[in-house]
């Protein structure tokens, strides 16, 4: 996945180590950015569809 905010990289590995659970804030380890992904599960898009947004 990619951070919105600064573009870089986000392995889901790193994900998986941190231990981030979907709609758990997060900070990018790049930019430091508070950040949120979220599942869509039976979507259009596929069974599941991940999205990340910067939270405010």
């Amino acid at each position: 996945m990619d951070c919105p905010s600064c573009e870089e990289h986000i392995g889901w590995e790193w994900v998986e180590e941190e231990a981030i659970e979907p709609n758990e804030v997060f900070e990018c380890p790049e930019c430091e950015e508070s950040l949120r992904y979220l599942i869509d599960e039976g979507t259009y898009l596929g069974p599941q569809h991940k999205t990340v947004e910067v939270v405010d």
